[in-house]
């Protein structure tokens, strides 16, 4: 173990001040820039003073506050507690109980980068808030802290191991309580070309919306301040803007594909850039990152399920995306979920074996869903949409050349409905269950039935008429869900999920 001393209080680094001075001023800049310069512009003058003093008096001001903020700001251990206190004005103290430390991880932002120093997060079971934050701890001392905790950790369940089930062996003990071992090589690494075919087959439709929607946010919150010198340009050329918006339409639509596919770009190099994943003994790590880097730890008991997924594009350059759920509460588990963007078929099944090298001990049952899939996708996706396009084009104004389009449109539906259902399959044996669904955008996932807390079983007023139900599976990182199976084959795989997870002696945790 360490031989750090915990037992009395402790700063950051110094260096901390700075790391702090800077989020603080990146708050103040936020406010400045939707309030003040907004409203006041950048000629303001408050006290007789102008925008460039008081940028001086307010970043002296943020120094003190920040100076303050990092010598209140201490950690220490307290029995079987580490313990933070933080606050100037309004002081808090964090208790968190070792035995309820899920993961420790580290992260660093652009400054935390420049000034050498790592931010420490500690992940709780049941928090519903971010995790707590240590914010500039050096590398060394963030390591041996990390590695601390999780000792701590791991060495009081495994007395409360020996307290409550004397009868387990010591080997079942060493390999669900030892401490974290990770290969010191990375099973996995994304180069500069896997990261550009990864951008080039994201979904750019979604990445070009969400681009327009913190574009449109920002026009919209500074309207008056950004659009105002471009009014009298934009009244002039208004109209012949709407004169002409056939022939400008196929250029907007090239325009937003390409800005589609640059943020695609940028957002996978900032996100994933130096990926490395890492397999070990009792759990696996991930890092990557730009301009903020972050490195997460996962014991392999709090993985929950593995869901891996493709599209069209990398299907043809044989890469997965695997999403690895673990546990927490529902609404941050997406910001606490691992993700490999790129993955070929070998290294998923070589995580797979790592993580469940039995998957394939026993035979799988297969349940087939219900043609009522086939026919509510048909109805909603096709018939409704077609059937409204053909009303409004009878009460506006026939179109001629718009009848071919519906038709062929709603042939389209037709297909992509059956194939999704033809692809919708589940199996399941005593120990897993496999979902595999869609047909051009495949997902696969792999629960261990003793993971699952709880089933649903539920029927629509359409379902109940045909003898389909659906079912609903929970876990710790969330739910998924059966849709239309036969109602006796519903029951049937309800129980046995029921039993297997009574049944079980295996911790979902």
């Amino acid at each position: 173990m360490n031989n750090l001393e915990l037992f009395k209080p402790q700063r950051q680094s110094i260096l901390g001040v700075a790391v702090i001075f800077f989020s603080n001023l990146r708050k103040a800049f936020n406010f400045f820039l939707a309030v003040v310069f907004v409203n006041l512009g950048t000629k303001f003058r408050i006290l007789s003073l102008g925008l460039e003093e008081w940028a001086y008096i307010l970043s002296a001001v943020f120094l003190v506050i920040s100076y303050l903020q990092f010598l209140k700001f201490t950690f220490y251990i307290k029995g079987d507690n580490f313990v933070i206190e933080k606050g100037v004005l309004s002081q808090e103290k964090i208790n968190v109980p070792f035995s309820r430390i899920q993961t420790v991880n580290t992260h660093q932002n652009i400054i935390q980068r420049i000034l050498g120093v790592v931010g420490l997060k500690i992940d709780t079971a049941g928090s519903i808030q971010n995790e707590i934050q240590i914010p500039a701890l050096s590398k060394k001392h963030a390591q041996q802290l990390r590695e601390y905790l999780m000792e701590r950790k791991y060495e009081l369940k495994e007395e409360s191991q020996v307290e409550d089930e004397e009868e387990s062996s010591q080997e079942s003990t060493n390999s669900a309580f030892g401490s974290l071992k990770i290969d010191a090589k990375p099973i996995l690494e994304l180069s500069i070309k896997d990261l550009l075919l990864v951008g080039l087959t994201q979904n750019h439709f979604r990445s070009g919306l969400f681009l327009f929607a913190i574009v449109n946010g920002y026009v919209w919150q500074f309207e008056d301040f950004l659009l105002k010198p471009f009014e009298s340009y934009l009244e002039e050329t208004a109209e012949s803007f709407l004169a002409q918006w056939i022939i400008l339409l196929p250029f907007a639509v090239l325009l937003f594909l390409i800005i589609s596919v640059l943020a695609s770009l940028a957002g996978t190099a900032l996100t994933h850039f130096q990926f490395k994943f890492f397999l070990g003994e009792d759990g696996m790590r991930m890092s990557s990152g730009l301009i903020s880097k972050n490195t997460f730890n996962v014991p392999f008991g709090k993985i929950q399920y593995f869901k891996w997924e493709s599209n069209p594009l990398r299907a043809l350059i044989g890469f997965y995306t695997l999403r690895i759920k673990q546990a927490g509460t529902e609404a941050i588990n997406d910001r606490k979920l691992i993700s490999i963007p790129g993955i070929k078929a070998k290294s998923l099944i070589n995580v797979l074996e790592r993580q469940y090298p039995d998957r394939k001990k026993f035979a799988y049952q297969s349940f087939q869903v219900n043609s009522l899939l086939f026919i509510q996708l048909a109805i909603w996706l096709g018939a409704v949409p077609t059937l409204g396009a053909l009303a409004l084009n009878f009460f506006v104004g026939e179109i001629i050349w718009l009848y071919p389009l519906v038709f062929i449109y709603l042939a389209l539906v037709l297909f992509f409905s059956y194939r999704y259902f033809l692809a919708y399959k589940v199996k399941v044996n005593p120990d897993f269950i496999l979902i595999k669904r869609g047909w051009v955008f495949p997902t696969t996932l792999l629960i261990p039935n003793y993971k699952l807390q709880n089933i649903c079983l539920k029927q629509s007023v359409f379902q109940k008429r045909r003898a389909v139900a659906s079912l609903q599976l929970y876990t710790a990182a969330g739910g998924e869900s059966i849709s239309h199976l036969p109602m006796h084959e519903a029951h049937e795989l309800y129980n046995y999920l029921l039993y297997c997870i009574e049944s079980s002696k295996l911790k979902w945790m």
